[in-house]
């Protein structure tokens, strides 16, 4: 799945979501555009609507960013156990299931800090505020590579302990234990 869409382990930076606005792909294909660096950035992704702002987003010229559309599956997979980090933008929602599999992965996360993504990353990633991702990407190249494995780790460690099944069955019978003794 790389080398069709041009890219090599290691040297891409990987986006994944639907492509409209409360995602913020919009901002993260313009952050990248204002980092020097010959990584790429692969933007994985579509929607069914919001065809004018998918049209903004896939408006650039940059030859570094790669926007095939959605991939699913083994392709998916593929993308995101071999990307240099992962960015998460949504300021939507709770619990993204694509945070917590690339997290699981072993990806280096940078993600928008609101309380969801923060509670989902802990301390096991690099936070950005609203237009502040491009200093992010930057820190992030910067980073001497133990500090990034220092986190790729914790952000494997997070997951088994707080999102495995192990760790989810475990909080639910914990839960329904209580519940069972309060009724009683």
């Amino acid at each position: 799945m790389l080398a069709p869409l041009g890219l090599e382990a290691d040297r891409y930076f990987l986006y994944v979501s639907r492509l409209e606005p409360e995602n913020h792909p919009l901002e993260v294909r313009q952050a990248f555009e204002q980092v020097v660096t010959p990584m790429k950035l692969a933007l994985i992704g579509d929607a069914p609507y919001a065809q004018d702002y998918i049209r903004q987003v896939r408006d650039t010229t940059d030859p570094r960013i790669v926007m095939p559309g959605a991939i699913y599956g083994a392709g998916y997979r593929q993308l995101g156990s071999h990307c240099f980090a992962y960015i998460h933008a949504t300021d939507v929602g709770g619990t993204h299931p694509a945070l917590i599999e690339a997290m699981g992965r072993g990806a280096l996360v940078l993600y928008r800090n609101t309380p969801e993504n923060a509670e989902v990353t802990g301390d096991a990633g690099i936070p950005f505020e609203p237009g502040e991702l491009a200093a992010a990407l930057r820190h992030s190249l910067a980073m001497p590579e133990s500090d990034r494995d220092r986190l790729r780790d914790a952000a494997m460690a997070r997951v088994r302990a707080h999102y495995s099944w192990d760790a989810v069955t475990t909080a639910y019978e914990k839960l329904l234990k209580g519940l069972v003794r309060r009724d009683a």
